[in-house]
């Protein structure tokens, strides 16, 4: 027991373990930093891009780090390049965790939420600051604990290092008793050293992991909130304060003879919309017919095949003449568009505080100061009550809950004119009224709205226009009346279906 104690307090060999961890460290910050770009990499769309890095992440999973280390320790020199030992392992090590460290990161991003970075996109985020501010935060509580292995693994990795002459904690233990013949102890003291760094490595995993706990974040965000001063002073929001003449109003939104396929199928055929400002436009239509499609793409999410769509002569997704523009311009388009839009499944970021979720939008597209972003927000989440919810994240409001926060949302960022994706359709019967009411409070105010809906009852109460798709193409539009009054058989058949499925679903309450 004495000799185990010695040698577990050996300088000798702490003086190794100092090397191991410089080796683990060095790699580690490579292997991630390089990992991060093979993952993006390794997703490109262009295979010329995806097919060579996905080779060499196959190649150097499937190959032993030992002979890499030893290869490249010995090749380097017949092309002039001579490395100390403690560099050529560090490299070998390095490029080994490029390739499992992009695989972890890959993982990661795939299980981000797909909602969440179309939401980040339709309010005009960059891809990069939709990556910094919505991707990785999701991804980060995926790779933790893939990664924090991976890490205790590269540690008893830095071992092989010996075998290039580099003098870490197993060689400094073969050394000692290549002297003094003590096998266990001097050996079991080098394994309780790796068992000392090996629990400072699961400390610190599990303090990141408690760190990006939603929980313990939304415990932080409430402490945070408690100690701020009041609201800044700052404006209201600029939403219209009275319903406009809707027939004379001038137009707000021209869609023209826009066009949508996928996969060869047209989802939107030639379709024209005009509307005005201060409308309310409901549109109606089977689950398939094109209502969401449209509405994606006002805010260039969806490619289209020809076609215009234009806000007060800014033309939303491509140039005057109908050509799309790249990738690199669109995030600029739709924050100048003035568009807002509330999702079917609320998309809501859900590492953020509800207050957090409003101000977003404000902080990273509008450049807005945080006291003034925390201000509007504030604002926003009171007019659609729920100014006592600011601190809470996402997993903790109901379904109604999180719907008038993406209403809220939308609405801090003062847009003209305002999409709903049908809102309501994730929600139970009860949550549905709290948020239809909502709606029916901001319909009043006169702001553009354009709703997509299954609802006949809440089309016939809010609209000033109706708008029935099937199969992609506008089969009829007209006041409310025509709810009542259908011109055409499609548009007949349509409101029996539904309204036969709205009574059965009443008699079965």
């Amino acid at each position: 027991m004495d000799d185990f104690l010695k040698y577990l307090t050996f300088p000798y060999l702490w003086e190794g373990a100092v090397i191991a961890v410089q080796l683990l460290v060095g790699a580690l910050a490579g292997g991630i930093l390089i990992g991060f770009f093979l993952a993006l990499a390794s997703s490109s769309k262009h295979w010329f891009i995806r097919v060579p890095v996905k080779i060499y992440i196959y190649t150097l999973r499937g190959t032993p780090v030992l002979l890499q280390l030893i290869l490249l320790y010995n090749v380097l020199p017949e092309f002039g390049l001579r490395l100390s030992p403690f560099t050529s392992a560090l490299v070998a090590l390095m490029i080994n965790e490029t390739a499992f460290c992009a695989e972890i990161i890959r993982g990661g991003i795939m299980a981000a939420d797909r909602d969440q970075s179309m939401a980040a996109q339709a309010f005009g985020y960059s891809r990069s600051k939709e990556m910094i501010h919505v991707v990785i935060p999701q991804a980060l509580r995926a790779i933790l604990p893939t990664m924090g292995n991976e890490t205790v693994g590269l540690l008893k990795s830095t071992s092989l290092a010996s075998v290039v002459g580099v003098n870490e904690l197993t060689m400094r233990g073969q050394a000692i008793v290549s002297q003094n013949f003590l096998f266990i102890p001097v050996l079991v003291a080098s394994g309780g050293i790796y068992l000392i760094l090996s629990t400072l490595l699961a400390g610190g995993q599990w303090w990141l992991e408690k760190f990006y706990n939603l929980d313990e974040r939304a415990r932080r965000a409430r402490a945070r909130l408690a100690k701020l001063p009041p609201e800044a002073e700052v404006m209201p929001m600029q939403l219209p304060k009275r319903r406009w003449d809707t027939q004379t109003a001038a137009p707000v939104l021209e869609v023209d003879q826009l066009c949508v396929e996928y996969a060869g199928k047209a989802v939107l055929k030639s379709l024209s919309l005009t509307v005005r400002r201060g409308e309310v436009v409901v549109l109606l239509g089977r689950s398939g017919s094109g209502k969401s499609t449209l509405l994606k793409s006002i805010l260039a999410l969806t490619p289209r095949s020809s076609g215009t769509i234009q806000t007060e002569g800014h033309f939303m997704g491509s140039d005057e003449n109908g050509r799309a523009l790249a990738q690199r311009h669109l995030p600029v388009n739709r924050a100048k568009s003035g568009i807002g839009i509330v999702f079917q499944h609320f998309a809501l970021f859900d590492h953020l505080t509800a207050l957090e979720n409003v101000m977003s939008i404000l902080l990273r597209v509008q450049g807005a100061q945080p006291e003034i972003a925390r201000g509007k927000a504030m604002r926003a989440l009171k007019m659609v009550g729920l100014g006592d919810f600011a601190a809470s994240l996402p997993h903790e409001l109901s379904g109604g809950q999180k719907q008038r926060v993406g209403i809220a949302r939308a609405l801090a960022a003062e847009p003209q004119i305002l999409l709903f994706d049908e809102p309501t359709s994730a929600l139970d019967p009860e949550l549905v009224r709290e948020v239809n009411q909502t709606m029916r409070s901001l319909a009043q105010t006169g702001i553009t709205m354009i709703i997509s809906t299954h609802d006949i009852a809440f089309a016939a109460g809010v609209a000033d226009r109706v708008v029935f798709l099937q199969d992609g193409a506008l089969i009829e539009e007209g006041p409310p009346t025509i709810l009542q009054n259908p011109q055409t058989p499609a548009f007949a058949t349509f409101l029996e279906h539904e309204n036969a499925a709205e009574a059965q679903h009443a008699n079965a309450l």
